[in-house]
């Protein structure tokens, strides 16, 4: 058995891969290949099997690349977390084309490309299972960042499309809906001041009193592509702490 984990490097990605990395071969594929080639060590030093790969998710010869790689380190590929993300924040007014472009081709481009070469494997291989990374901001929205919140709303009907498409092929696609979860991408772009302040405001508002953490996120990863969640298929589940609701 084998998962492909992309923006693996850090964060979500990388607090996944390490969990997976318990009960399955791993790909780590991210831009920042040092960072993904750490994640990939870690978890060989604990026992299991890895390797990591270079991608820009955006674009197809890479991204068959990266399987192509994969498939030669670890076998076929029966598992997806499609987790790779930027974010640029802007009011709607102030938003810049290229930020637009860049964004859409990262996180749906990004996703629907991974997703479509990892499919000949999971056909071939009589089933397989897919999670992409969307938000709760897919179903909420959040001023400041359409374009995010654009990409991963795009990210949600996908997948909920797909599911629907690869079921006869006993592929199960689902999406996870994180709500503020403190990892690198969230800090970026602020400074250290900003993030403690955003920290603050999280604690103050979420049900559950605090921010979530990587981890917490990687554990909803690991059961939905895993037989426990054989019955569940074209779902967002939201490790949130009760930021949506619904």
């Amino acid at each position: 058995m084998h998962a492909i984990v992309t923006g693996g490097a850090s964060g979500i990605g990388r607090a996944s891969a390490l969990r997976l990395g318990q009960r399955l071969k791993i790909t780590i594929a991210d831009r920042d290949l040092a960072g993904a080639q750490k994640t990939a060590e870690d978890i060989c030093a604990s026992g299991g099997s890895a390797s990591a790969v270079e991608v820009d998710v955006s674009h197809r010869a890479s991204v068959a690349a990266m399987v192509a790689s994969a498939r030669k380190a670890n076998g076929p590929v029966t598992a997806l977390f499609a987790n790779a993300g930027i974010n640029r924040r802007a009011p709607v007014d102030l938003i810049r084309e290229e930020d637009w472009d860049l964004m859409m081709a990262t996180h749906v481009k990004g996703v629907m490309l991974c997703c479509q070469a990892v499919l000949p494997d999971m056909v071939a291989g009589g089933g397989g299972a897919i999670v992409n990374t969307s938000s709760d901001f897919a179903i909420m929205g959040v001023a400041g960042n359409a374009t995010y919140t654009s990409a991963k709303t795009a990210i949600y009907s996908f997948t909920k499309s797909i599911a629907l498409e690869l079921a006869p092929h006993k592929i199960r696609v689902n999406a996870i809906g994180p709500g503020p979860i403190d990892t690198p991408l969230l800090a970026s772009g602020r400074s250290s001041g900003q993030h403690a302040e955003l920290k603050e405001k999280f604690a103050r508002l979420l049900p559950l009193g605090r921010m979530g953490t990587p981890e917490e996120v990687a554990v909803v990863v690991d059961f939905l592509l895993s037989e426990k969640a054989s019955y569940i298929t074209g779902q967002l589940v939201h490790p949130n702490g009760g930021q949506l609701m619904w």
